[in-house]
């Protein structure tokens, strides 16, 4: 029965002693790594990261560690693939690991296609940034037309300085918007060191009065210390955008509240920071396009801020989300990954 059910099974199954070598493998691995198993040893000579591999194999049978959606490329004799890795020991009855479980996935018509929609999505926000970029250049470019055209009809001298100065408002908000664009196109240039965030979100917090006043009230909750490899300076940022715009979407009202928190992710600790606002929320037809370059429902906003907000979480390895609360108001959520050495 074992036989017929792994024979008959989609998924590659290998089975290794703890040598490294094969003992047995289904039919299904056969056709992923097209009839190369004779050899007893798939690492060497069919999966290009064999180091790696063989490393992490180690680490399964001699400590009993399991490892859980590693990909690596597989030589073939059509190509290299994507294959999908998960490894588990095989204990005896004292508990003691004797070898290897290895099952295998075919993933690579599943990233081609990933790679077609993320081809197809870039395309999408390209054309989408494209048409952000001439709406705010059309609209200060006709500014700037109109007040010149009006400025040579005009020969009382206050109201040409006035007509000057809008001309040089809109001229200020063009290089503004230059300035945003080509700090969101070019590369960060991070400096990392482990940073106490707790410490930086303090400071963050404690100057955001002198940024945007207002009668709304703070709260900052921290859930122990959190030791993050990042650059403070992108970081601090990064969180003070984020508690601005709750400021701006509360209308300068409300309560602002900053909550952090230690969690655990696929066996591996990051630190999440909450920032919630009491304000009207997001229209739920916007969330997807938040993060989006030149989408900002501000009537005096470039719509760059967030965008810049994400490119230095995702350049530390972080993620950031938004959603709509139960209550009135929105929740930007941002996690990173807390240094080796907690």
């Amino acid at each position: 029965m074992n036989e017929h059910v792994t024979n008959q099974m989609p998924s590659g199954l290998i089975t290794v002693d703890r040598e490294g070598r094969i003992v047995s493998h289904n039919p299904a691995s056969d056709r992923i790594f097209d009839g190369r198993l004779t050899d007893r040893s798939i690492f060497s000579s069919i999966v290009r990261e064999s180091e790696v591999f063989q490393s992490m194999l180690d680490r399964c049978v001699h400590h009993g560690e399991v490892f859980s959606r590693v990909e690596f490329n597989a030589v073939t004799s059509n190509g290299d693939k994507r294959i999908g890795v998960n490894l588990s020991p095989i204990t005896n009855m004292l508990g003691e690991v004797e070898g290897a479980i290895c099952l295998l996935s075919d993933l690579t018509d599943l990233v081609e296609l990933q790679r077609q929609i993320k081809l197809q999505e870039n395309f999408a926000a390209l054309g989408e940034m494209s048409a952000g970029i001439a709406h705010e250049f059309k609209n200060a470019l006709a500014t700037i037309l109109g007040y010149a055209q009006m400025s040579a009809l005009e020969h009382d001298s206050e109201v040409l300085r006035a007509y000057a100065r809008e001309i040089q408002k809109e001229s200020q908000s063009l290089a503004a918007i230059v300035t945003d664009f080509l700090n969101f196109a070019r590369p960060l240039n991070a400096a990392i060191q482990e940073v106490n965030l707790a410490d930086l979100l303090d400071g963050v917090v404690s100057d955001l009065q002198s940024h945007r006043p207002g009668v709304y009230k703070t709260a900052f909750v921290v859930n122990g210390q959190a030791i993050v490899p990042c650059d403070a300076t992108l970081m601090r940022q990064a969180f003070s955008n984020l508690l601005i715009n709750a400021v701006e979407a509360m209308g300068g009202t409300g309560t602002l509240t900053v909550q952090m928190d230690q969690v655990s992710e696929r066996q591996k600790d990051y630190v999440r920071v909450m920032i919630e606002d009491s304000g009207p929320g997001i229209p739920t037809e916007q969330l997807p396009r938040i993060f989006l370059p030149f989408f900002t429902t501000k009537s005096n906003g470039t719509g760059l801020g967030l965008s810049l907000v994400q490119k230095v979480v995702l350049a530390h390895k972080g993620r950031i989300e938004v959603h709509n609360r139960d209550v009135p108001g929105a929740r930007f959520t941002v996690t990173l990954p807390l240094a080796e050495s907690e």
